[in-house]
């Protein structure tokens, strides 16, 4: 089925980000907000360490400093994460302890990182997150499709001086995969394309070779493109070396969000991409569905992003910065 991932953002696309105060918008990066792995073997209900598998990037840097690790209902707090092995110090953090299988998901669920010191006069600073459908595409008969989406805060700062907001924007453009009918050293054209979507829709979009040509892999960013003909054009040049007379299969990423200059810096939110900061409880979600005027995003197919930001405010005068974890969940329904 559908399934739903919040990532970290980055100034340029595909790839990894970092440092998690800089998640500050622009493009989805290729870390998730929560790393995740499975377990070696078995967790029993009395078990105080076990060991994870080494996660698909290769590395344990993204674990570095995690105190928390979620496995199915059950929160766990854990000493420092040592390539992989674990050491519990308290299971059933949440009131909850369960046996958990091999190869069961293990993720780790601190995102303090994400949030730091700085604030501007205001006491406020900024993040953003990009939420994306990681469904698999393949298969036409799996539920990959998520819509009628909301966001809302399960539980906002435990620390009565310090406060969570939210607002959405929606990326000027979505995923698109096809296979091009000519390209050259600066454009792509897919004649498929032809008055299916706005003029510069794609603009700042990362098109990327999937194969062919003698480009696998390789990418630039979209400068322009014209529905009348469905051609890309790039803001610079492919090597001259590619074969241009064989047609390549091509993805366009979703287009970025906007990027702050530093993380206390507002974004914008005015206009019809983007909804104005609010908290948003349980019983008052925040979607693009029930937005007014808003532009509506009925689906989210594979690789499709909403972006969230978070406005985070500490009261003047605040004595701590400590426990200002929130819980963020979001709402959605899946089909074909």
């Amino acid at each position: 089925m559908a399934t739903l991932k919040l990532y970290l953002t980055s100034l340029e696309p595909d790839i990894n980000q970092t440092i998690y105060s800089q998640s500050i918008g622009g493009y989805c990066s290729n870390s998730p907000l929560y790393p995740e792995t499975t377990l070696v073997s078995t967790v029993g209900l009395y078990d105080t360490s076990f060991t994870l598998n080494t996660p698909a990037s290769g590395d344990w840097l993204e674990w570095e400093g995690e105190e928390y690790i979620n496995m199915g209902d059950e929160i766990i707090k854990v000493s420092s994460v040592v390539n992989g092995s674990i050491s519990v110090v308290q299971r059933g953090y949440n009131g909850i302890i369960n046996m958990h299988l091999a190869n069961d998901m293990a993720r780790a669920v601190s995102s303090k990182k994400v949030f730091n010191d700085v604030f501007n006069e205001d006491r406020k600073q900024y993040r953003c997150l990009a939420l994306k459908n990681i469904s698999s595409p393949a298969d036409p008969s799996v539920e990959r499709i998520a819509y009628d989406i909301s966001v809302y805060l399960k539980q906002n700062s435990r620390n009565s001086a310090s406060t969570i907001k939210l607002s959405l924007e929606q990326p000027t453009s979505q995923y698109v995969e096809g296979t091009s009918t000519s390209w050259n050293t600066m454009q792509v054209v897919d004649t498929s394309l032809i008055e299916r979507y706005a003029d510069n829709s794609f603009r700042n979009a990362y098109l990327k070779i999937i194969s062919g040509g003698g480009a696998d892999g390789q990418g630039k960013l979209v400068n322009s493109f014209d529905s009348s003909t469905g051609t890309f054009t790039l803001y610079s040049s492919f090597s001259a070396s590619y074969n241009y007379s064989k047609d390549v299969n091509y993805e366009v990423l979703p287009a970025p969000s906007q990027r702050i200059k530093t993380g206390t810096v507002s974004p914008s939110t005015s206009g019809d991409m983007v909804l104005p900061f609010y908290s948003p409880t349980e019983g008052t979600h925040m979607s693009f569905i029930t937005s007014g005027s808003n532009p509506v995003i009925s689906d989210l197919y594979p690789n499709d992003i909403i972006y969230i930001w978070m406005e985070r405010t500490i009261e003047k005068g605040a004595a701590s910065f400590d426990a200002n974890d929130v819980v963020l969940n979001f709402k959605y329904k899946v089909r074909e």
